[in-house]
């Protein structure tokens, strides 16, 4: 079912597929996405890159990548993709490792398609061990998902995963805590405190991403490197922004003192890039009016454009 030795890209039903196969005595990495990279049909037309497919490919290392497509509201879930998971998995065999790489929501698919895909394990950043709100009532970003909510659900739940996972989170964080509490099959986990649903980005920003995927890929992730790596968080941007806001119950006018003179100290020491601000502005603002005619009124944005520094918004 494989093509070896080129790249190959196809589209099952909503998921592009995109993989290279380099050497089949060389471990294979299977990776899904968060829900932020979602891709629209445009960006699948044009040949945009799957998720971290680029990462390994240029480095020569065997790797597919599925990637949704048409927004973030489905979590590889439909028929045609199961069906092709499962003439997919007979193709893996020849493969002295399968290694599965997901973040948030694709920490979700990856746990929730290791069986199918046969994964000997994987590594998860913040993933997410359910869709279904009841299952996890604490997590205020399943809300978000009511369309998800309409049916029973609670069959279709990653935390049975069996394969062993690595599961890198913010202890901090109380729905990741949560989630990543579901997950019987985790064997290790590591911590990065304060950084909240952002670990991907906190090992990126510190320098320690790519290390710890080819880490992970080639044994086990260095946890003395890890560790040191990660003081540097104290250094980003986000650190502690939101965990005044924890219910840890534990947030004594003490901490409270000792987080705002943090936040203090930091914003005083860092120069306000306004075009970043002004762009994050506006994709913020892109996704509330988005979600908010989808639920008032079924309406959703096509097109967003700037004219003399004002917005236009076209619906549908």
């Amino acid at each position: 079912m494989l093509t070896y030795h080129q790249s190959v890209r196809l589209q099952v039903d909503n998921v592009l597929v995109q993989y290279h196969i380099f050497d089949t005595d060389e471990p294979l990495m299977v990776t899904f996405p968060p829900s932020s990279n979602a891709m629209s049909q445009e960006q699948v037309d044009a040949d945009q890159q799957a998720w971290s497919f680029q990462f390994f490919a240029k480095k020569k290392m065997n790797v597919i990548s599925f990637n949704h497509i048409g927004g973030e509201t489905h979590y590889f879930d439909s028929a045609k993709f199961a069906a092709f998971i499962d003439d997919l998995s007979d193709s893996l065999f020849p493969f002295p490792a399968r290694i599965g790489y997901g973040c948030s929501k694709g920490g979700f698919a990856a746990a929730f398609h290791a069986k199918a895909l046969k994964l000997d394990k994987a590594l998860l950043l913040m993933p997410l061990s359910t869709y279904w709100q009841p299952n996890a009532p604490w997590d205020p970003k399943l809300s978000k998902h009511t369309e998800l909510q309409v049916q029973d659900m609670s069959h279709i739940d990653a935390s049975h995963c069996e394969t062993p996972l690595t599961i890198i989170y913010d202890p901090l964080f109380i729905p990741d805590t949560l989630h990543k509490k579901r997950f019987k099959s985790c064997v290790a986990s590591y911590r990065i405190p304060g950084v909240g649903h952002r670990i991907a980005r906190a090992l990126q920003h510190t320098g320690s991403l790519k290390e710890t995927i080819l880490e992970f890929r080639e044994g086990e992730i260095n946890a003395e490197r890890f560790y040191r790596v990660a003081r540097k968080r104290k250094q980003l941007s986000y650190y502690f922004r939101s965990i005044d806001k924890s219910s840890t119950q534990k947030m004594t006018p003490k901490r409270l003192g000792v987080i705002y003179l943090h936040r203090f100290y930091q914003y005083k020491s860092q120069s306000i890039d306004l075009d970043k601000l002004k762009s994050r502005l506006q994709q913020s603002i892109e996704k509330r009016v988005n979600s908010l005619c989808g639920l008032v009124q079924g309406k959703s944005i096509i097109a967003v454009r700037n004219f003399a520094g004002g917005t236009a918004f076209m619906f549908c």
